[in-house]
């Protein structure tokens, strides 16, 4: 596609999301600010835009950054190409996020799953500050970790990318991708994370983790039997495959592909997901 004509297509796209030409100036310059840059210093480098979405989403504001495309690209794949609409044979009640990143994926399912119990985890204090902020504006309660998952309670090294969807747990990765930065982030374990909760199950557990899954879903990871549906974003290392190893030893269904990768437990009846009252 010309660049003319994408840049139509993303004319045609903020004139049906946002409802004024502001929020339609601004989505456009997050949308493009990886190649011009200098929109920062025209648009700043954050701001509060409004959006509309057929239903279940609706009406939502959000802070979004100038950030090299990042928060831009996250957006499209939550609201735009609906990523997480998924299959479920049941009502989720409760709804982990690892990898919660700005929050947009906690608020898709708080407005498509509105009396489920929601809780994220994201590592990196930036992000966080972004997630807070976005929940407040669309009034979303849920309750929130900064910590990176991982197998144990303690600390982990994290490898700060270029893009703020791609810090990871440090290990050996492409390293143009980074800064060559480094940042120690508190971990906590999921058996913590359930603790801490007061949950017995996770009824639908999204993961997108830039390539810890290999290692959290792999080791001392019996709590996988208290897991209803696990959606999970695929990175380098893990795949499919590794998936159906999952699934056979975990008791849940062969991964549907979606957009994402989900995982459903066998035999699991219609209804809603059990955990504490």
């Amino acid at each position: 596609m010309s660049i003319l004509n994408r840049l139509r297509e993303n004319i045609r796209l903020v004139s049906s999301t946002c409802p004024g030409l502001p929020d339609r100036l601004k989505y456009l310059s997050c949308m493009y600010c990886a190649k011009y840059p200098w929109t920062k210093w025209l648009f700043g480098f954050a701001w509060q835009i409004n959006f509309r979405y057929p239903h279940p989403v609706g009406s939502l504001r959000l802070l979004i950054r100038n950030n090299l495309g990042a928060d831009a690209f996250i957006l499209s794949e939550v609201f735009h190409h609906r990523y997480y609409d998924l299959p479920l044979p049941f009502v989720p009640e409760t709804i982990l996020d690892l990898g919660a990143n700005t929050g947009l994926t906690m608020i898709y399912f708080s407005r498509a799953y509105p009396k489920a119990r929601v809780a994220g985890v994201e590592p990196i204090p930036e992000n966080m500050a972004v997630l807070r902020e976005n929940l407040r504006l669309n009034q979303v309660d849920a309750t929130l970790f900064q910590s990176a998952a991982s197998v144990h309670d303690g600390h982990v090294e994290m490898e700060i990318a270029r893009r703020d969807f791609d810090h990871r747990v440090l290990e050996t990765t492409h390293p143009e991708r980074f800064t060559g930065r480094t940042m120690k982030i508190e971990s906590i374990s999921v058996e913590s994370i359930l603790e801490q909760l007061k949950w017995k199950r996770i009824g639908l557990l999204k993961m997108d983790i830039e390539g810890h899954e290999k290692i959290l879903l792999k080791k001392n990871c019996a709590w996988l039997n208290r897991v209803d549906a696990l959606c999970v974003e695929c990175h380098d290392g893990f795949d499919e495959a590794d998936l159906v190893e999952i699934s056979n030893k975990w008791g849940f269904a062969l991964p549907q592909k979606l957009p994402i990768l989900l995982l459903v437990r066998t035999g699991f009846a219609a209804g809603p997901s059990t955990q504490d009252p």
